[in-house]
C-alpha cells in the first residue's frame, strides 16, 4: 500500500512564521516598555506622597519641619558656634521621620548622639567616614524609586550603606556659592538644611509653591552620592535648584570641586525628559527639564516668586 505524504511546514513557511512573530513582538516592546515606566512613574510618584505626608505628620507633632541634616559639620558660626561633638552629626532629615513611615523600630536602632557620620580619628586624614549606626544599611521601598538605576548600597569602612533616590530640598542656592556655609549650609532659601528646624509660618509663599522633596540619579557615584541616611550639602538627602533639572552629575551645570568629586548638586531623575517633586501641601508634580531656571529656582524658595505648576497627579 502507499503511504500518504505527512503534512507539515516547509522551511520557508517557518521562516515566515518567525519573521512574523518578530514584527508583531517589535511592535508589542515599545507599548509593554511605556506601561512598565508608567507604572514605574505611578510609585516613584506615590513614594513622593508618602514622604510628604510623613513630613507634614512630623511637623503636626513637633511644630516644626525635621531638619535637612540633623547636626553641624565642623564650621563654627551661625547656630554652629560652639556645638559639640554631638550637635555635629550628620544624621538626615529622612531618618526623622522613620516613626511617621511605620519604621519606629529602625528610628528607635540610630545613636542621634554618635553618628551616623562622625569622623573616626584612625581614618580622619583619608577623608572616611565611619558609621556607628549599622541601621544605615536599612533599604526601604519608600526611598527607592523603581526607574532608578543606581546601585542599591555603597561600601563605607566595611559596612553596607543604603543609597536613596530622593533628596531634601535645600532651595536656589548652591554650588555657586562654593563652600559659603551660611549662605548654603545654614541660611539658604529652602525648607530643609544643617540644624534649622523650620517653621511652617516661615513658608511665606505657600506650601503649594515650595517643593520639599526631589529625585535624585547615579546615588552610587561620588559626584552625585545619595545615602539616605545621611545629610550633606549638595550630595547626601540634599539638593538644590541652583543648576537645571537633570544636570548630569559632575559634568553639567556650576560644579563644586572638593574632597575628590564634583558635584552640581542637582536633583535629577530617570523619566524621560522630568523629574518629580512633592510639594509642601503634600501634591506630586512632575516638572519639565526645560521648565524656566528662574521658575525652578523660584519653587525651590520658601519666598519666592513666580511659580508655575505642571503636571500634577
Amino acid at each position: 500500500m502507499p503511504r500518504r505524504a505527512t503534512a507539515g511546514f516547509t522551511l520557508v513557511e517557518l521562516l515566515v512564521v518567525i519573521a512574523i512573530i518578530g514584527i508583531l513582538v517589535g511592535l508589542l516592546m515599545p507599548a509593554v516598555q511605556a506601561a512598565r515606566e508608567a507604572a514605574r512613574r505611578a510609585q516613584c510618584a506615590n513614594n513622593l506622597k508618602q514622604i510628604g505626608l510623613a513630613l507634614n505628620t512630623y511637623e503636626n507633632t513637633h511644630r516644626v519641619f525635621p531638619p535637612g541634616r540633623l547636626g553641624c559639620d565642623g564650621m563654627n558660626y551661625g547656630p554652629c558656634n560652639g556645638a559639640t561633638a554631638k550637635q555635629r552629626v550628620g544624621t538626615s532629615g529622612f531618618v526623622m521621620i522613620l516613626p511617621q513611615l511605620e519604621q519606629g523600630n529602625l528610628y528607635d536602632s540610630f545613636d542621634f548622639s554618635n553618628g551616623p557620620w562622625l569622623t573616626n580619628a584612625d581614618e580622619q586624614a583619608a577623608g572616611s567616614w565611619i558609621s556607628t549606626n549599622l541601621s544605615v544599611g536599612a533599604q526601604l521601598p519608600v526611598f527607592r524609586c523603581p526607574s532608578d538605576s543606581s546601585d542599591k548600597t555603597v561600601q563605607l569602612a566595611g559596612h553596607p550603606v543604603a543609597v536613596g533616590s530622593y533628596a531634601l530640598n535645600m532651595g536656589s542656592n548652591g554650588p555657586s556659592k562654593k563652600i559659603d556655609g551660611d549662605a548654603v549650609k545654614v541660611n539658604n532659601t529652602g525648607v530643609f538644611y544643617y540644624t534649622v528646624a523650620m517653621k511652617r509660618a516661615l513658608i511665606r509663599d505657600g506650601m503649594s509653591n515650595t517643593f520639599f522633596v526631589g529625585e535624585t540619579i547615579a546615588g552610587h557615584t561620588a559626584d552625585s552620592l545619595n545615602r539616605w541616611t545621611c545629610g550633606s550639602r549638595h550630595l547626601d538627602s540634599m539638593r538644590s535648584t541652583d543648576n537645571p533639572l537633570n544636570s548630569r552629575p559632575g559634568i553639567d551645570g556650576i560644579l563644586l570641586e572638593i574632597y575628590g568629586y564634583k558635584t552640581n548638586g542637582a536633583f535629577g531623575s530617570q523619566h524621560p525628559g522630568s523629574g518629580h517633586f512633592v510639594f509642601g501641601d503634600g501634591h506630586v508634580a512632575s516638572i519639565g527639564e526645560n521648565i524656566d531656571l528662574a521658575t525652578y529656582r523660584a519653587l525651590s524658595t520658601r519666598q519666592g516668586r513666580g511659580e508655575v505648576i505642571v503636571g500634577t497627579y
